[in-house]
C-alpha cells in the first residue's frame, strides 16, 4: 500500500498526464510566507517576523522561549509550519517588555528574527489568512501543455482539499492509527503504535530498534536503545515505567500533541470521503440535496472560506454560487455532534463501521481526545489568475496563494501525479 492510500487519499480529479518530479529537495525550494491578520500599534505583546530554514513552528517556539528564559505558553503564532522548508511567519510574545532587549543580540541558527512592533493582543490560529507558496519542482517531465490543461480542468472540477501526508507523520504515517485506538479506549495499542510500530521508510537502525521494542514491549530496552532525538517516545517510555499505565503515560504528552491524534483520524476519514466523492462524481462542483456547503469571501484581498457551513436548501441559488466560485462543497470531520444526511451520511457511516466506532466514541472522557466534529471545504479555493509558473529545463517553479488549512502538496499532486 502506498503512502497516500494509508492516509485515505486515492485517485485524481484531473485526467491529464503528470509531470512527476520532486519537491522539498532543498528547504529553499519550498518557501512559505504567512499572510496573517497582525494588529500593530500599542500593547503588551511583541510581534516578531521570523524567517527560518528547517524549523517547524512549535520547536522554534520552544527554543525561542528557552533562549529568552520565559514560558513557551507566552509565545503565540497564527499558523503552524513544517520543518523541511524556508518559512516566514509571525510570533507574539506576551508581557515582553523585559525581554525586548534580549532579542537585539539573539542568535538562533538558520533563523532571522525581525521585531515588527507591539500589539494589544496575542497571535492565535484564527489570525492566519493563508500562505504564499514559492515552490521549485525538480527532476520533472516539465511540460507547459500538461500544466495548462491541468489548470483548466481544476477550474471546472475544483481542486481537492486533501489533508497532506504530513498531517499523519513525517516518516511513520501512524498518527491517525493512534487516534483510532484512543477513540476505542485501547490505550495499550495507542501507546505502542506511537512508540514502537516500525515503518519501512525509517532509518534502518531505528527501525530495527522499533521492531524489537514492538515485539518485546520492554520500556527499559526502549529507553536504552532509542536515540535521544526521539524525545516524545522516550518520555512515554519513562512515564510507563513510573505509572505502569499506558493511559497515564499518553496523558503526560503536551496538549497540542494529544489533540493531534484524534484530529489525524478525523482527517483520514475526511480524505476517504473526499476520495470516494471524486471517484463517483468526477467533480466537486456537483451538489446534492442535503449536502453541506460553505461560502467563499474576500479577506485582506484573499480568497478564504467563510466558516459558516450550511445545509443546501435553495438548490438553484447554491448551484449558481458554485458556478461563479462563491460556494464550495463541505465534508465532515466526524465528532459526537456531527449531523449528516444523504450521500455523505451513507459513506461516513460505512467508514466508521469499518473501524468499529460510532459518533459517540468521539465524546471522550479526556478533553484532549474529545471532538464535537466540524465541516471542511472539499475544494481548495484558489485564484488561478494569480497562479504563476515557469519552466527551467526539468525544473518547474510555481507561485500561488492558498487559504489557511490547505496543503500545497495536495494542490501540486494533481500536476505531478507521482
Amino acid at each position: 500500500m502506498n503512502v497516500e492510500h494509508r492516509v485515505g487519499i486515492r485517485g485524481y480529479i484531473t485526467s491529464t498526464g503528470g509531470i512527476g518530479g520532486l519537491i522539498k529537495e532543498e528547504p529553499d525550494y519550498f518557501k512559505v510566507t504567512e499572510v496573517a491578520d497582525v494588529a500593530i500599534g500599542e500593547g503588551k505583546h511583541l510581534i516578531l517576523r521570523v524567517a527560518k530554514r528547517n524549523w517547524d513552528t512549535i520547536n522554534f517556539a520552544r527554543v525561542l522561549s528557552n533562549k529568552l528564559g520565559i514560558s513557551q505558553k507566552r509565545i503565540g503564532y497564527a499558523g503552524t509550519k513544517d520543518k523541511r522548508a524556508f518559512t516566514v511567519q509571525y510570533y507574539s510574545i506576551a508581557n515582553a517588555r523585559e525581554v525586548a532587549e534580549k532579542l537585539e543580540g539573539l542568535h538562533i541558527k538558520d533563523a532571522e528574527i525581525e521585531v515588527i512592533g507591539w500589539s494589544n493582543r496575542a497571535l492565535k490560529l484564527g489570525d492566519l489568512i493563508g500562505n504564499e507558496f514559492e515552490i521549485r519542482i525538480t527532476e520533472s517531465d516539465a511540460d507547459s501543455e500538461i500544466i495548462d490543461e491541468t489548470i483548466e480542468e481544476l477550474k471546472v472540477k475544483g481542486s481537492p482539499n486533501f489533508f497532506g501526508t504530513q498531517r499523519f507523520g513525517t516518516i511513520r504515517y501512524i498518527t491517525h492509527i493512534v487516534g483510532l485506538h484512543i477513540l476505542k479506549r485501547d490505550y495499550g495499542a495507542a501507546f505502542w503504535t506511537y512508540v514502537a510500530k516500525p515503518f519501512v521508510s525509517e532509518n534502518e537502525e531505528v527501525r530495527k530498534i522499533r521492531e524489537e521494542l514492538w515485539e518485546s514491549r520492554d520500556p527499559k530496552f526502549g529507553l536504552r536503545e532509542l536515540p535521544k532525538h526521539l524525545r516524545y517516545e522516550r518520555t512515554l517510555l519513562q512515564k510507563l515505567i513510573e505509572e505502569n499505565s499506558e493511559e497515564k503515560a499518553l496523558l503526560s504528552l503536551p496538549k497540542n500533541l494529544k489533540m493531534m491524534f484524534v484530529h489525524a483520524y478525523q482527517s483520514y476519514v475526511f480524505n476517504r470521503i473526499l476520495s470516494d466523492r471524486i471517484a463517483e462524481f468526477k467533480t466537486l462542483r456537483e451538489i446534492c440535496d442535503e449536502d453541506i456547503v460553505d461560502f467563499i469571501r474576500i479577506r485582506n484581498g484573499r480568497l478564504t472560506i467563510a466558516g459558516n457551513p450550511v445545509e443546501v436548501r435553495n438548490r438553484k441559488r447554491i448551484d449558481f454560487l458554485i458556478s461563479v466560485g462563491r460556494a464550495v462543497l463541505c465534508l465532515p470531520l466526524p465528532g459526537y455532534k456531527t449531523e449528516v444526511k444523504g450521500w455523505v451520511k451513507d459513506r461516513l457511516l460505512d467508514i466508521l463501521a469499518e473501524d468499529d466506532i460510532s459518533f459517540e466514541d468521539f465524546r471522550h472522557e479526556h478533553k484532549e481526545f474529545s471532538s464535537s466534529g466540524e465541516f471542511r471545504s472539499a475544494e481548495i479555493p484558489i485564484d488561478f489568475d494569480e497562479l504563476y509558473y515557469e519552466i527551467d529545463g526539468r525544473d518547474v517553479f510555481m507561485k500561488f496563494f492558498l487559504p489557511k488549512g490547505c496543503y500545497a502538496t495536495s494542490f501540486l499532486r494533481e500536476f505531478q501525479k507521482s
